[in-house]
Order: structure tokens, then sequence, then C-alpha cells
């Protein structure tokens, strides 16, 4: 059973992932941007969720891990590497310097045997565009589904426990790794948000009346922890540091993304047998618009063509540069399914 409300949550979560990367446009200066700025960033919890809960309603029923891989392989795994490989082709034939190479690599990159590992360090982190890095984790959470396979058949009571003890421990000790630098600490912080979206869908008969009619209460809850974040914390959407295992403080982000997730869910809820031929568009071609966008973005943060614009307000610009972004994203996307057809998908994931 298809849900379609679900369908524009995802079209909504790119629209938060092309935002959340699109800040180069606007200085953040005053509290009020710095809350707008906490409640985008880190909207990749929102796909997070989006996976956990397809996982369940989508794979479980008749999950075979050897055609649930393959098929992930050829449509997420392949365009990632092939995306990767044009970009570490781009930055060695260019003037650009490659990104975070000082973390990737201990020495000068030199010799070829340097440019093998840097690629290597880059297929892993995927670091070679700063959206990458969701690919290899995600596809690190889709080889441990067995895991995710047994935590569907435990008990409600069971399934909550583990959910509240892993969500304690990212909040207050995991954080996310610097510069998404490690897949294995994003996945460590990110599954308890999969299980809460994997729980959604085991009880959705409950859930959906829970969140039904309590669109402002979410709103207000997300809103507050913004506000609280910005007031009391240094960081701009989920904190990071390197060590899994200190004490950081506590990640208040990740209990508003909770709410985020909720708020928007109780809204397209609503729309469930109504077409919104805009966020159907945006969840179809998700994925291209995820591969493609960050291209996009590192072009205009190189030649910052919104500088000419700056009589206008930075935020104003800012949405300018997010419709600027989906809208090349989505015309490149389909100049290529009109060149190669259904082989597109191997290439931008659509």
């Amino acid at each position: 059973m298809r849900l379609v409300s679900f369908d524009y949550f995802r079209g909504v979560a790119i629209l938060f992932i092309v935002a959340g990367h699109s800040f180069g446009a606007w200085s953040i200066d005053t509290f009020s941007e710095k809350v707008i700025a906490n409640i985008v960033y880190s909207g990749t919890a929102l796909f997070v969720f989006i996976s956990g809960f397809f996982f369940h309603h989508i794979f479980y029923k008749d999950f075979n891990m050897k055609i649930f891989m393959s098929k992930k392989a050829m449509n997420v795994l392949v365009p990632y590497l092939i995306l990767s490989t044009l970009g570490f082709f781009y930055f060695a034939l260019s003037s650009k310097p490659f990104p975070f190479v000082e973390r990737l690599i201990s020495t000068d990159v030199t010799s070829w045997m340097d440019y093998i590992q840097l690629y290597v360090n880059y297929l892993w982190t995927g670091r070679i565009m700063y959206a990458y890095w969701y690919i290899p984790f995600i596809m690190i959470m889709f080889l441990i589904s067995p895991i995710f396979i047994a935590y569907i058949r435990l008990s409600l009571a069971a399934r909550l426990i583990i959910i509240l003890i892993l969500l304690l421990f990212s909040a207050f000790f995991v954080h996310r790794p610097i510069l998404n630098m490690s897949p294995i600490h994003s996945v460590i912080y990110y599954i308890p948000i999969y299980l809460i979206g994997i729980n959604c869908s085991i009880n959705r008969d409950q859930f959906e009346p829970f969140i039904r009619g309590k669109t402002l209460i979410f709103g207000f809850i997300v809103i507050a922890l913004a506000i609280l974040q910005s007031m009391y914390f240094d960081s701009r959407g989920a904190p990071s540091k390197a060590d899994m295992f200190s004490y950081g403080g506590l990640d208040i982000n990740i209990f508003q993304k909770i709410a985020l997730c909720f708020f928007f869910i109780s809204i397209l809820h609503r729309y469930e047998n109504k077409t919104i031929p805009g966020l159907k568009l945006l969840a179809s071609s998700s994925f291209a618009i995820y591969f493609l966008h960050t291209w996009i973005l590192h072009i205009t943060d190189q030649y910052r063509p919104y500088a000419f614009f700056s009589n206008i307000p930075e935020i104003i610009v800012w949405f300018g540069v997010i419709i600027f972004a989906v809208a090349v994203s989505l015309f490149i996307a389909y100049l290529v399914k009109a060149i190669l057809k259904h082989n597109s998908r191997y290439l931008i994931g659509w």
C-alpha cells in the first residue's frame, strides 16, 4: 500500500537537504537567523526517519537480503561510485584543491599511490562532495538490515526501551561525526531515528491517530527547541565531535528533528488522498536532486553570483539559491533521463 503523505514528506525532506547546503548565500548573524538555521540544518534526520519507516512498510514482509542489497547497490551505490569518481577527476584535473585532503591523507598527494589512497578514502567517507557522506552511511544501514529485522520481531516494550537507550546515548555522547567523516559514527548516531521510523510503521494504526490534530503542538516543540539551542548552545544543527564515548553535552537538535518529522507528517497526512504536483515531483526525483544539487551549489559557492544581489535581504537570496539548485537539478535530471532512458537511474538514481 503506497502512502502518498510519506511520498510528499520525502519531497519536503529533499528541500530541507538542499536548503541546509545553501547557507553560503546567507551569513547567519542575528538570533532569529540562528533559530531558522537550527531548524533547517541537519535535515538528513528526516530522510533517515523516512528510510526506517519504509524499511518496515515496504521491505519487511517479504524481506530477501540478496534482492534488497542488489537493488540498493544498483540504484544507490552505482550512481554514488560514478559521480564520486567524476568528482575525484574534476578536482584532480582542475586547479581546485581536493576537499578535506588534509584529513584524509597524511602526506602530500604526489604519487599515483597517494591518489589511489585518497580516492579510496573519498569513497569510504563520501567527502568528495559535501552531501555524499550519506551514501556510505546508508549503505552500512542497508547491510545491517538483518539486525533491524530481528528488532522488528521484538515486543513493543523491548523496542521502545532500545530506542530510549540509543536515543539518549546519541544525544549525550555520540553526536554527529566531525565533518561527517566517519560513516560508522553516523550509523551509531542515526540508528535511533531509523528505529523510530520503523516503529511508526509497525504501529501505524496507533501512530496516525496520535499525530492527528497536533500540528501546532509539534510546531511549538520544534521552535522552542530551536530557540533553546540558539540561546544556550554554540552549534548550528546537530553538534559534532570525534569521540563517540565521551560526554559532549546535550544534543537538542536530535529531539527537535524527531518533532519536526511528526510536525510534517501531521500536516501531510491530511493530503493523503489529494494530489500536490510539486511535492509529487520532488518526491519522485529526490535522489536525482540529492546527487546533482551538490555540484550546482559547489559551482555557485565558487563563483558566488549572489554577491551581485547585496542590496536584497540575504534570506531572499537564500531562497533564490534553493530554487535555483532544485530547478537546475531537475533540468539536468530530465536531460539525463531523455538521453539514457531507464538507465539514468545508474547515474543519477532516478
